[in-house]
């Protein structure tokens, strides 16, 4: 799928891929999705696509979930539009979408609405400002949101009650995996307050330097959560620049030549040779400063299928098949 706020140019794009505000809330008199019956799920969506759909949510593409294959799901779910978890085709989820993908509004998720705020790199003001602006959306909206004087907004989630507020960030520490030095930089971050994992959520491992990061609100208002992170994560982005001065192109470009054997002649592939070639590509690529191969396989990544285990049968040689109809365009700058 098309995402034009991955083509943006933004600062720190060699480490921070990209950075995503999530929000949480919850219509009042409705019990969370996970309890909800089918009727009340019906109405809880009629009733947000009512009110979202005016305001600019869907301009981009409104999608039930139940009506879409597992292919078109996987699709959705490896451009981080939905988590893994809705890779089942449940009844009554929905997806509604700006017109550059970098707003979306997901309907019966965990939540009765999460709303996800998308840019490329580390642009933390205009991730204050985004948030302001469609929390007062949200606001003026005639709905009754689900909210306690003791505990903030209610969520499905006792960790997301308070603000309903997550902070996320993708980043690309390929560097300080190979020095060996990414675990203690996690760990840094975790005594933060930080959750990190990989690519595809809770129970997935950092790969070839894929990592996510994120931040729980809490009572925080954004801010405050930015505050507490822009030192830790300043240095940690030039401990990231530093390492890579130690990788040795002779190496990559061995590394490169031997992915480039596997990719003319496997019939298929598996996930995490896929996510090594995209790894080493987009290294090869920020060494040389050659923004529009690093931003090309960025591209790819988000339009990498994810399905859920076990994988259908076709998976590995359809990853085959579409990495090699990128192959002319991939290769074009490294050979």
């Amino acid at each position: 799928m098309e995402l034009g706020w991955l083509k943006e140019p933004a600062p720190y794009r060699d480490v921070v891929i990209s950075q995503r505000v999530r929000l949480a809330r919850n219509l009042l008199l409705f019990p969370f999705p996970h309890a909800a019956s089918e009727a009340q799920l019906r109405e809880v969506a009629q009733l947000l696509r009512a009110v979202l759909e005016p305001i600019g949510l869907g301009t981009g593409g409104v999608k039930e979930l139940a009506q879409l294959s597992l292919d078109e799901r996987a699709q959705l779910a490896g451009a981080r539009v939905i988590s893994p978890a809705l890779l089942p085709a449940l009844p009554h989820r929905w997806v509604l979408l700006s017109e550059d993908g970098s707003v979306v509004a997901l309907i019966n998720e965990e939540d009765h609405l999460r709303l996800q705020i998308t840019h490329a790199g580390w642009q933390p003001d205009r991730m204050v400002d985004e948030l302001h602006h469609w929390e007062q959306r949200l606001d003026a909206l005639p709905m009754r949101w689900g909210y306690s004087s003791r505990l903030g907004y209610l969520t499905a989630s006792p960790i997301n009650l308070g603000s309903g507020i997550r902070l996320g960030l993708l980043m690309h520490l390929m560097g300080l995996q190979r020095a060996r030095q990414i675990t203690r930089w996690l760990e840094a971050l975790q005594a933060l307050g930080c959750h990190t994992r990989g690519l595809y959520g809770e129970g997935s491992l950092a790969f070839e330097g894929y990592v996510q990061i994120s931040l729980l609100g809490r009572r925080d208002p954004l801010p405050e959560l930015l505050a507490r992170l822009r030192g830790t994560l300043r240095t940690l982005i030039e401990a990231e620049l530093e390492a890579r001065l130690q990788l040795s192109m002779d190496e990559l470009d061995a590394e490169w030549e031997e992915l480039n054997t596997t990719l003319r002649h496997a019939a298929s592939l598996s996930l995490g040779t896929t996510l090594r070639t995209l790894a080493v590509h987009r290294m090869r690529a920020m060494l040389r400063g050659d923004e529009a191969q690093r931003d090309f396989t960025d591209q790819l990544l988000f339009g990498l299928a994810v399905y859920p285990p076990p994988e259908p049968d076709y998976a590995a040689s359809e990853r085959a098949r579409w990495l090699r109809e990128n192959y002319t365009l991939t290769m074009k700058h490294t050979e």
